[in-house]
């Protein structure tokens, strides 16, 4: 991840949005070294309040969960977790 000055990000600001825009990836702003800022992507799932993240996380477990292939005809689930703890 980019970091930047906060003299330099004044400076340069509108290079730095489009360049966050184009990328999609995050710039952190400092001020002495130390992290004062992020500039982010408005779709970026870190910017958005808490409610819609959560639903956001939630809906990305559900499209894995969509993924994953049912277990195989009368096998038990209990089978394969006893299965995966011996790997």
């Amino acid at each position: 991840m980019k970091r930047v000055g906060l003299f330099d990000a004044k400076t340069h600001l509108s290079q730095l949005v489009t360049e966050v825009h184009q990328k999609r990836q995050r710039i952190i702003i400092q001020r002495r070294g130390k992290d004062m800022a992020v500039l982010a992507p408005c779709d970026d799932p870190s910017t958005l309040p808490d409610e819609q993240r959560a639903e956001w996380i939630l809906a990305g477990i559900d499209r894995l969960l969509a993924k994953q292939a049912p277990p195989p005809p009368g096998q038990r689930l209990k089978d394969l977790i006893t299965e995966g703890r011996k790997r």
